[in-house]
């Protein structure tokens, strides 16, 4: 046991820490950690502050009703888009994302001002939707055997898409869970980048000269791939034609953002450059070394980034009703992003659920999650959950320790402990969210995790019980009986209970010759012979439904005990005591063994049985006279010459075995007389003769009773001619020749009074 016992903690953690690890693996519990752990992050962080650097300008109700438009934008004349560019472009801002689709047209003036503004702009992006068909696959028989899915980007109209510097993606998923996650390339496309990518890349344009050099630098063959990247319109047009080849070039050599960073700080170009640009390199080389897709930092509910309404701004510099001239903030050096951004409003469906969605129902606008995505790569904030090797570590490592905390201290503290251990991982998860968006498992550890912890502390910790209990059960069990040991078992207080007042048969053995047995002996080999000896006597006892309470040296106690008086508790009892006697000749008969003949005497009456003691120290064991009287009767054994004895309250006649009364005694330091009965074996070749011993010796007894001396004597000397070691006859007839000598007076009834135990 003690080598099996850390084998199964052992795998009780282990399986734990497993059901982490590998449960972190599966799509329902991906779900779970964003639906519940990030959500719950979200919102203990609250709404943070985006940066100045990013503007959207709503489509919304209100510029509807203001310039008395229809609901719907794509009806919206495009004349009011290129006045609105105008007034972004006078301000100086860096890049225009509109999210509105081009692809039909408008009357040819709408479309060639809004062209004309875009020429002049020279910045503006256009969302570009993603058509998904499903195209089947005939087989030989001409009928469709399977599909394939063909993602194709519809254009806008010629005019506009010649006229804005790019068109890029923006998909984004639409299913019942919460939005997290974004495309920075979208896979389903061919890896084109998408609108966030483009949008950064015309912002930050000015640093991409620095970051193709120092690519060039770590990477030498990359020189060949990325030539004329100067400032200017048509080398705008190149730096956007390089996204894709420079994310395939990351793509297949994972180690290159961090020998590009690596080289950047051991060489950095702030010399050369304002801190802004090496930023801006850094955003660059943590953009390609993120992968296709990332985790939104969100900043808050929706309109939490700077948010313009369309009308305020296409009228910037009137004056309102009370003649007080329009003021909004400045776009000079800034990422606008136009798109419809109640998600309520005409097209429902362009809300995204999110850990921020409003109790109203109110959804993130996908224009403001296409502002989010690019503030969240310019501000290098996007949510980083953790490796798939950290994650599993962490997780298994938890399992483990939370495991080993709930199955090494008790139900108590280990709840305390895994309720603070979870408390401190739940201060550091957020600690690291709210810092750097570090993004730590709640759902795996904290819900799954723990709970399965303690409850396997709980499972083991009731089977340990259990075993222990078992095992004391057994141990307590060789000393007590076994409805004793399951009351103590269930209830320890019971040790001190005053006892219950039974009807009780009391039957104590002595073996003779004990003293100079165990000075002969030496302990080891006395006690595996008295060992055998005690087994001798305690078969027919437990035989017999007897409880074995009390071993003292070489005596043994048991009794059999029941509420009131029973007939069947006598007959068990002088059985058990024919039995031992048969058991101890057996035993005294084993060749080059020692002898022990054995002494019985048996009384039955009122006990008191129960846990008798104080302090520290207790013993199950009877009190009551009774027991005192038994022990005197197997002493009066020595006096009479016999084996086994029983009082008048024990008797009970059998078929099995002969008995015969043996007088009336008063004890020493007793005062009632106690009818007294031998108990001889009932079978064998001697059983004629100890019939007419028993028959003679009756009416000795009697003679005796009545003081008729001689009479009496003759008897006894009959019965000793039948049997010339008949103990009581021997006992009486030496009393009848001291009765003689010194009678006991004429109110004398026979009975015999003992002046020694």
């Amino acid at each position: 046991m003690i080598r099996r016992l850390p084998a199964a903690l052992c795998c009780i953690c282990m399986g734990i820490g497993f059901l982490g690890s590998l449960g972190s693996l599966l799509p329902l519990m991906s779900v779970a950690e964003q639906n519940l752990g990030l959500d719950l992050l979200y919102r203990l962080r609250g709404a943070e502050k985006p940066p100045a650097d990013v503007v959207v300008v709503a489509i919304d109700r209100e510029s509807a009703k203001a310039m008395n438009l229809p609901a719907a934008p794509a009806k919206w004349p495009r004349v009011l888009h290129a006045r609105l560019l105008e007034q972004i472009t006078n301000q100086g801002a860096a890049v225009v994302a509109f999210d509105l689709i081009f692809h039909e047209p408008q009357p040819s003036t709408n479309d060639q001002t809004l062209a004309a503004a875009m020429h002049r702009a020279g910045n503006v992006i256009l969302t570009q939707p993603i058509d998904r068909q499903a195209m089947p696959i005939a087989g030989r028989d001409r009928e469709a055997v399977t599909q394939v899915h063909i993602a194709r980007m519809v254009s806008a109209i010629p005019m506009l898409a010649d006229a804005a510097l790019a068109q890029a993606p923006f998909p984004l998923p639409k299913v019942p869970i919460k939005l997290n996650q974004y495309w920075n390339f979208s896979p389903g496309s061919g890896d084109v980048p998408t609108l966030p990518v483009v949008a950064l890349h015309t912002f930050a344009r000015a640093a991409f000269d620095d970051f193709l050099a120092l690519l060039t630098r770590v990477e030498p063959l990359a020189g060949s791939l990325l030539q004329d990247s100067a400032a200017g319109e048509i080398d705008a047009r190149r730096m956007i034609a390089t996204i894709r080849p420079l994310y395939l070039l990351f793509q297949k050599d994972p180690t290159l953002a961090d020998r590009m960073l690596a080289e950047l700080q051991n060489h950095p170009q702030s010399g050369m450059n304002p801190p802004r640009t090496d930023k801006l390199v850094r955003v660059f080389i943590g953009l390609y070394g993120a992968g296709s897709s990332s985790y939104l930092n969100l900043y808050g509910p929706p309109g939490s980034i700077t948010t313009i309404s369309y009308h305020r701004l296409l009228h910037l510099g009137a004056s309102d009703a009370t003649g007080q001239e329009k003021t909004l903030p400045p776009l000079k050096g800034k990422a606008v992003f136009v798109g419809q951004t109640e998600s309520d409003w005409f097209k429902a469906n362009d809300g995204f659920y999110t850990s921020f969605t409003q109790e109203s129902g109110m959804d993130i606008a996908g224009v403001e999650i296409a502002a989010t995505a690019f503030a969240n790569l310019l501000e290098e904030k996007a949510v980083h959950p953790l490796s798939p090797m950290a994650l599993m570590l962490l997780l298994f490592g938890w399992g483990v320790a939370g495991t080993l905390i709930s199955l090494h201290f008790s139900t108590a503290v280990s709840a305390s402990g895994l309720v603070m251990v979870n408390c401190l991982y739940f201060g550091l998860a957020y600690v690291r969210f709210k810092a750097g968006g570090i993004w730590y498992p709640l759902v795996m550890p904290v819900l799954v995790q723990t709970p399965a912890a303690f409850i396997a502390g709980l499972i083991w910790k009731y089977r340990k019980a259990n075993t222990e209990r078992r095992n004391i059960r057994k141990a307590f069990g060789y000393f007590l009986p076994d409805d004793v040991v399951g009351r103590l078992a269930a209830n320890v207080k019971d040790l001190r209970a005053g006892g219950q007042v039974l009807y009780s048969i009391c039957l104590i053995t002595d073996a003779e010759s004990y003293t100079p047995l165990s000075e002969d002996m030496d302990p080891q080999s006395l006690t595996r012979f008295m060992n055998s000896y005690y087994e001798a006597i305690f078969k027919p006892i437990k035989a017999n439904q007897g409880l074995v309470l009390q071993v003292v040296g070489d005596s043994v106690l048991a009794i059999w005990a029941a509420p009131q008086p029973q007939s069947a508790l006598k007959a068990a009892a002088c059985k058990a005591a024919m039995e031992i006697t048969e058991a101890v000749r057996q035993f005294n008969a084993r060749p080059g063994e020692h002898e022990l003949p054995t002494r019985i005497g048996m009384h039955a009456g009122e006990i008191l049985l129960g846990n008798i003691g104080a302090m520290d120290h207790f013993e199950y064991r009877p009190v009551g006279d009774i027991v005192n009287t038994a022990s005197r009767l197997e002493g009066l054994n020595k006096y009479l010459g016999t084996s086994m004895l029983a009082s008048e309250e024990a008797f009970n006649p059998g078929k099995d075995y002969l008995t015969r009364s043996v007088g009336r005694f008063v004890f020493k330091g007793k005062s009632h007389p106690v009818r007294v009965h031998e108990i001889l074996p009932g079978h064998g070749p001697s059983r004629e003769q100890q019939v007419a011993v028993c028959g003679v010796f009756a009416s000795g007894l009697q003679a005796f009773e009545h003081q008729q001396w001689d009479d009496a004597e003759k008897y006894l000397d009959q019965a000793l001619q039948k049997d010339e070691n008949d103990g009581p006859s021997q006992f009486y007839r030496k009393l009848c020749r001291e009765y003689r000598q010194a009678p006991p007076g004429n109110d004398w009834d026979g009975t015999v009074y003992l002046h020694k135990k």
